[in-house]
């Protein structure tokens, strides 16, 4: 019951992130780090691998959306709309990484991807083939949990990412297939997180 309330929420989290305002997303984001502190998880080490990616956010929206100029030198200005849209943003990345990062952590990996196909297997109904997307969804957590262990530097990044692209892992890749069946408590916890999502969705909470 635990796991799948907390699968629940960091799924209703996901969906739902980027409706967040500003102030809201901060909030998350506090929330998130106490949470991932309280459980003794390494958040600082989880920042220090996407540390180039957020501060490369931040510069794109900092330099290229025009608004009130607040620092000006040569070619390039800073706007105050950009910078708020760079907060913005890095916050609302960093939310989706860190529910993402903290599920993984939290919850067993099997648990993760039965449920993930559970919600997956309502998409039969638009004539998606129940095999063949069960078998998707076991690799994509294959190849996640290969890349995981990848190290990818900054000096290097184009040389690892061309690597990794001509690197054939099919051999060690071999995902071990269960036959996934939904229950009637699988049926209640889809159809709660449909409604709530919609009631958020249209503002009514």
């Amino acid at each position: 019951m635990v796991k799948a309330f907390t699968l629940f929420a960091g799924l209703l989290i996901l969906f739902s992130v980027g409706t967040f305002s500003i102030f809201q997303q901060s909030i998350l984001f506090f929330l998130l780090l106490t949470y991932g502190f309280f459980l003794s998880i390494s958040i600082l080490n989880f920042f220090n691998r996407i540390k180039f990616f957020l501060l490369a956010i931040t510069l794109i929206f900092s330099l290229s959306v025009p608004g009130e100029i607040i620092l000006f030198y040569y070619f390039l200005s800073i706007t105050k709309e950009g910078v708020e849209l760079a907060v913005f943003n890095v916050l609302r990345l960093s939310n989706i990484f860190l529910v993402v990062f903290i599920l993984l952590k939290t919850l067993p990996r099997p648990f993760i991807i039965s449920s993930v196909i559970k919600v997956c297997l309502f998409t039969t109904i638009f004539g998606v083939e129940k095999d063949r997307l069960i078998t998707r969804v076991y690799l994509t957590f294959e190849y996640l949990e290969l890349y995981r262990s990848a190290k990818f530097r900054f000096n290097t990044l184009s040389k690892d990412i061309a690597k990794q692209i001509d690197t054939d892992y099919s051999k060690k890749v071999n995902p071990k297939i269960k036959k996934i069946n939904i229950v009637t408590k699988d049926i209640f916890w889809i159809l709660s997180f449909i409604f709530i999502f919609t009631l958020l969705h249209f503002g009514v909470l």
